[in-house]
Order: C-alpha cells, then structure tokens, then sequence
C-alpha cells in the first residue's frame, strides 16, 4: 500500500525547514554539510511503529550514496558511515565547507494513494518505488533488514529560502529547489530496535 505525501497546513509531517534548536547535527566534514529535511512524526498511526519523532538530515550536495546515522538519542544522531566524511566529493563546483542552503518547511499528511506521479509528488510512504532495482539495507548494528519510512522526490516545487551559494550559468535548479542529485529520489530506512537509520539516493 502506498501512501502520498501532499502539503497539507494541517498536517502532523514536515519537508524542509529550519534545523529544530534542540536538534544537534552531527559533527561532520562533508561539503556543505547535513540539509534539514524535515521530520515524520509518530504521533500520526501510520507511523505509530516509529520508536520517536525523527528529525531528517542528509548530505545532499555530496556524492555519497549511502549514510547510516545512529539516532540512540533522538536529537543527537551519530554518524555510522561513511567513517570519513571528510572524503567526500561532489558534482557541484559551486559548494564548499561554508555553503548553506534552507528550505521552506512544509506541511504534509500522508494520504493513501492508487497511483502517484512521481513528476508531482513530494514524497511516498508505505512501500518504495525504486528508480532502479530494488536495494533493503541492512542495519550495521543489528544485521536486520532495515524498514522503509520514505522516500522524497526532486519534483516537490519546495523552495530554498536562504542560500549564499553562486550558482554557475544553468546550475540555478539545483539551489533553488530541493533535489536530490539533480533527478532522483531519497531513500529513508530504519531499524526501530536499535534506532539506526539509513538514507540512500537513486536516479535515473
């Protein structure tokens, strides 16, 4: 069953927004950091399996295709991988260390769909729909299979509203709209036992 994530003002989840004060980013050496993507709420039923609230972060700009982080504090994730985040790169000439970007925070519910357009959709719950072949992570400190929460879109129309990034000609798209590496999508996981999450990207 798949479930869409449409802005609704009323709605219990976010996409974007501003990093919550009581939330602590991992200390890190990616270029241009962690985003705040938002959050998905347990208080909603459909997601009343999640052991927490969970604050979502991701090194979008970099070229990292897997991140597992340890939310056994909630509001203080650790890095699992990768071990150095210092190594990381990026296809985008324009970031550095001190590069930032914002989105809006916006509101969404999830609503249960028979089809979704992925050229109109925030994001989807429920089960995945993989841009490639199908990839379960399995959780480094358990061994499980991990459990699907989400997956988010680069067709979501949410705007950045700060950036001290200098786009080059037709860059613009890229810190202007959230995305994921230009067209794809962001895998979200977790292992509710032992409080592991992993985000993975695919694209076309």
């Amino acid at each position: 069953m798949k479930y869409e994530l449409v802005r609704n003002e009323n709605g219990k989840h976010q996409i974007g927004g501003e990093t919550p004060l009581d939330f602590i980013i991992p200390y890190n050496e990616f270029i241009a950091g962690f985003q705040y993507l938002g959050f998905i709420d347990n208080t909603d039923p459909l997601f009343s399996w999640l052991p927490f609230k969970v604050n979502l972060i991701h090194p979008i700009y970099t070229d990292e295709y897997s991140v597992y982080l340890d939310y056994a504090n909630p509001n203080n994730p650790l890095i699992i991988e990768p071990k150095d985040t210092a190594a990381s790169t990026s296809v985008f000439d324009e970031i550095d260390e001190n590069s930032k970007i914002i989105f809006e925070g916006v509101k969404v519910s999830a609503e249960e769909k028979d089809e979704i357009d992925e050229f109109e959709s925030i994001g989807i719950c429920g089960e995945p729909d993989w841009l490639q072949e199908a990839e379960i992570p399995k959780c480094p400190k358990s061994g499980k299979p991990m459990k699907f929460l989400c997956q988010l879109g680069s067709f979501n129309n949410i705007k950045a509203t700060y950036s001290n990034v200098e786009p080059t000609a037709g860059m613009e798209q890229y810190f202007e709209n959230l995305n994921f590496w230009c067209d794809g999508d962001l895998y979200i996981f977790i292992e509710p036992t032992s409080k592991t999450m992993c985000y993975t990207m695919q694209n076309t």
